[in-house]
């Protein structure tokens, strides 16, 4: 008797999710007597079932729909909204008694009075949908078709296939030992024959076990059409479903699994995206949104798309509740491109509705949808046109029992890592790749993005062998946490992998999701992403407020005020910044122009003494980089070991230390930098300028005059001579400046300001031997004439 009310359940419940989808197809097309016969023949075999079973409910509500769609084949009853409601409604009760039964729960003690009640209500009268003369014909002529074509079939427990896949999984490894034994032994064409036959029979049974765990599609789309009319009447939309490629076969524990997240995506299309028939008349659309799900095999991977022709995400919108939401400010949401504001959609806790229903708002969604998706190995993608509608695409394994892997050696050991879980591998001598200790922690950063890092051996307790080649740095991304560094020995191979169940022990550990059994022999584990990040602590996106804040953090620090600064290595081996605002330029000097005068050291140019701020002026090699700085007024040169590059800083250092030279430190691409205080360099100078007295400026009278802006201020100011262009009005000059003139008009001008002037002249050759003035492009005697006016 238990066999039977077991067989009964489980006859049941696949055809009730095989009927939703039914039921609602029969509505739109009331004269499909094939889907009414079906519907029918499911509540005429459960009443049937359970007067021998003796299950009194089962058997008044079956009886009561079987009465209800009698009725309607006989064309006496109009299967109208009503009527189809009442049907679902018997159909969910009859599920939930089921599953109470299959589980051994008490049966509910609703009143089914009300449900049998709703089958007797008829909204409108109706025709009958059945051909005078041949009533049962169609149905009669389908019911024999089907009969013959039905496969033969036999229910299995599943406990029952995987048991088989182990089996032949040791058979393989058996196979394997038996191969490699008859390799090391002398030849024998007939024994290698026999073993090649062996060989492929196992790889056939194999593969027959293996398809025994695929099931259509079709299971998957089941509940969709239920949830679709149910949901669009609820929310007075209008919407036509397509359903493409049930045919595709997956793995049984991947529909399972896949379930949840596709209904959530299909409420959410029917929610957020398609609109309300005044709407989209409104906005000159049908009136009828679509929706199709389409399935197909790539590869090893199943995808399904869900597409609709809705409004899309609105990403404005979306912006506006993350920044209300504190996840994100308006200086960061200024510099985001369009796909990082679509994958704001994945953030925890935000939700685009503009009120809290049954149905949405409550910002529990899609984050938890790309979680579960990743969980099994899958990855979801988006595609927004806004107006016009919103594709998303699931990309899921076609099994769980094989997956692609990455073998890889730690400690001695091999493992094995889902493929899917890997976003990069690189060596640690990679010039892109920098690792620092932050609080004895690793922190790995790669193209100046930071990773928290781990080493394999010191979570599984191993000792890190010595090796001659470099590491390798893994970075992983676990379902549940923010990618992370994972150092390993080597990753030696890549290889399609059979999963197992690990021992109980094993699995207690929490780092380990299964064993695998590669076609070497050698079982190996096989690590879990998510396990591992939780063993060694690492922050999660979602979950964890402390990440969410430093986010915060680090998105404010990105809104603070940036300079231009120039990165260098001291002569000490210390990398630190100084503002780029400040520098004239980088020079190679000669060691044997530096030299010491009491406290201060300077270095000598051609006609001056200028001050060195760091007070060097001994080094051990012939030529020295340095920085010539200046402040408007004074100059002064910073003696360096190497300019790096230019970079960003903020204004204002991220601590501020205000020690010697030093304003504080600052992170620049993710290393801790010092900030050189250009106040305290500057203060630091002797208050005279060593050697001669300060040059006057060079003053160029012809201020309209394109060569003297264009070619001469150039070369007077790299020769470091300060530069007026254009005689001052009303303001009296320097009795050290100097006048440089190209006419003579100017000339007269410079003689009445008092001045020292030298005119010079476009032709090589003077005029006559009066001719005082200098050919312009005679640079030793502009400089000496310069020099003489000082």
């Amino acid at each position: 008797m238990d066999e039977l009310l077991q067989e009964f359940i489980s006859e049941t419940q696949e055809s009730l999710e095989a009927l939703a989808g039914e039921v609602v197809a029969w509505e739109a097309d009331p004269s499909d007597r094939e889907r009414l016969d079906a519907i029918f023949r499911f509540f005429h075999t459960v009443k049937g079932s359970c007067g021998f079973l003796h299950l009194p409910r089962f058997e008044r509500l079956s009886h009561a729909a079987e009465d209800v769609l009698s009725d309607i084949r006989s064309g006496e009853r109009c299967p109208d909204a009503a009527t189809v409601n009442a049907v679902l409604s018997i159909m969910d009760r009859i599920a939930q008694l089921t599953h109470a039964v299959a589980v051994g729960a008490p049966l509910a003690q609703e009143d089914d009075e009300h449900l049998v009640a709703a089958l007797a209500m008829q909204e409108v009268e109706c025709v009958p949908l059945d051909v005078p003369g041949q009533p049962d014909a169609p149905a009669t002529a389908h019911r024999q078709r089907s009969a013959q074509a039905a496969p033969r079939t036999i229910r299995l427990p599943l406990a029952l296939i995987d048991q088989l896949m182990n089996g032949v999984s040791d058979m393989v490894l058996a196979r394997n030992e038996l191969a490699r034994q008859l390799r090391d032994r002398a030849g024998d064409p007939a024994l290698e024959g026999a073993f090649e036959r062996l060989s492929s029979c196992v790889a056939d049974m194999r593969d027959a076990i293996s398809r025994t765990r695929m099931q259509r599609i079709d299971r998957l789309f089941a509940a969709i059409p239920r949830t679709v009319r149910d949901l669009g009447r609820e929310l007075g939309k209008q919407i036509a479903l397509t359903l493409e490629g049930g045919d595709v076969e997956m793995d049984r524990e991947m529909v399972e699994m896949a379930v949840d997240p596709l209904i959530h995506i299909v409420r959410n299309s029917i929610d957020h995206g398609i609109e309300t028939p005044e709407r989209r008349r409104a906005l000159g659309k049908p009136e009828t949104g679509q929706l199709r799900l389409e399935a197909r095999q790539s590869g090893n991977q199943i995808v399904i798309e869900i597409s609709d022709d809705g409004a899309g995400i609105d990403t404005a919108r979306l912006v506006e509740k993350a920044i209300a939401a504190g996840c994100l400010t308006p200086q960061a949401a200024a510099r985001m491109s369009e796909a990082e504001r679509i994958d704001l959609i994945f953030q925890p806790g935000l939700s685009t509705a503009r009120a809290v229903t049954a149905v949405s708002g409550r910002g529990v969604g899609m984050d938890v949808v790309r979680a579960n998706i990743e969980r099994i190995g899958g990855a979801i993608g988006l595609d927004n046109q806004p107006g016009r509608g919103l594709r998303i695409t699931l990309r899921l394994p076609l099994t769980l029992t094989i997956i692609p892997g990455l073998v890889l050696r730690a400690g001695g050991l091999h493992f094995a890592i889902p493929r899917a879980a890997v976003v990069e591998i690189l060596h640690d001598n990679n010039e892109m790749l920098r690792i620092g200790a932050v609080g004895g922690a690793k922190i790995v950063t790669i193209r100046n993005v930071r990773h928290s890092m781990i080493d394999l051996e010191d979570v599984l307790g191993l000792d890190i062998p010595a090796q001659s080649g470099p590491r390798t740095i893994m970075v992983v991304r676990s379902a549940s946490g923010l990618p992370f560094a994972l150092g390993v020995s080597a990753v030696e191979n890549h290889e399609e992998l059979v999963i197992r169940p690990a021992s109980p022990i094993v699995m207690a550990s929490g780092i380990y999701a299964g064993m695998t059994l590669p076609d070497n022999g050698k079982p190996m584990l096989l690590l879990d992403a998510a396990g591992l990040a939780r063993n060694a602590s690492l922050p999660e996106i979602a979950e964890n407020p402390i990440e969410a804040k430093a986010e915060d953090r680090a998105d404010a620090k990105n809104d603070v005020e940036m300079i231009a600064a120039l990165r260098f290595e001291e002569l000490s081996g210390e990398r630190r910044l100084l503002q780029l605002s400040l520098i004239e330029r980088v020079e190679e000097l000669e060691t044997h122009l530096f030299g010491q005068s009491g406290d201060h050291a300077f270095v000598r140019l051609s006609d001056r003494l200028v001050p060195v701020i760091n007070g060097r002026h001994g080094f051990a090699r012939e030529a020295v980089s340095a920085l010539r700085l200046r402040d408007g007024v004074r100059e002064a040169y910073y003696a360096v070991a190497a300019v790096l590059d230019i970079v960003q800083m903020p204004i204002v250092p991220d601590m501020i230390t205000m020690q010697g030279n030093l304003s504080g430190v600052s992170v620049v691409d993710g290393e801790h930098l010092e900030v050189v205080n250009p106040f305290a360099l500057f203060a630091s100078l002797p208050e005279e300028p060593l050697g001669h007295s300060r040059p006057g400026r060079c003053v160029l009278a012809d201020a309209q005059d394109g060569w003297a802006r264009e070619i001469l201020a150039p070369l007077l100011r790299h020769a470091g001579h300060d530069v007026l262009i254009g005689l001052p009005d009303g303001e009296a000059l320097d009795p050290r400046d100097i006048v440089l003139c190209t006419t003579s008009d100017a000339m007269q001008a410079a003689d009445i300001l008092g001045c020292r002037a030298v005119q010079l002249r476009a032709a090589q050759q003077p005029s006559g031997p009066q001719d005082a003035s200098i050919y312009r492009y005679d640079q030793p005697a502009l400089m000496a004439a310069i020099a003489g006016a000082g």
